[in-house]
C-alpha cells in the first residue's frame, strides 16, 4: 500500500505534521515521489485520522523509517 491516498495539496501547501512548505506532486503527469514510499496499513489509517491532507516527503520518509524499526528497539 502506498502513501498517495489523500487529495493533492496545493503547490503552496504547508505540511500539517511539521508546518514546512512543500509542493505535492500527486496531480502531476509523472508519479509523485511519495508513491515510492510504502507505509504499513495501520500507520496509514492513523495518519488519515490525524491529518486531512498530504504530508511532505521528509515527514513521510521519517514515518516510513520509524515504521520499519522493529518494536522494542
Amino acid at each position: 500500500m502506498t502513501v498517495a491516498q489523500a487529495a493533492p495539496a496545493p503547490d503552496n501547501a504547508r505540511c500539517p505534521r511539521c508546518g514546512g512548505p512543500f509542493r505535492c506532486g500527486a496531480a502531476d503527469a509523472t508519479p509523485c515521489a511519495c508513491t515510492g514510499l510504502t507505509l504499513p496499513p495501520a500507520l496509514l489509517a492513523e495518519l488519515g485520522k490525524l491529518y486531512s491532507g498530504c504530508l511532505c516527503l521528509d515527514c513521510l520518509r521519517t514515518l516510513a523509517a520509524a515504521a520499519a524499526i522493529p518494536a522494542g528497539r
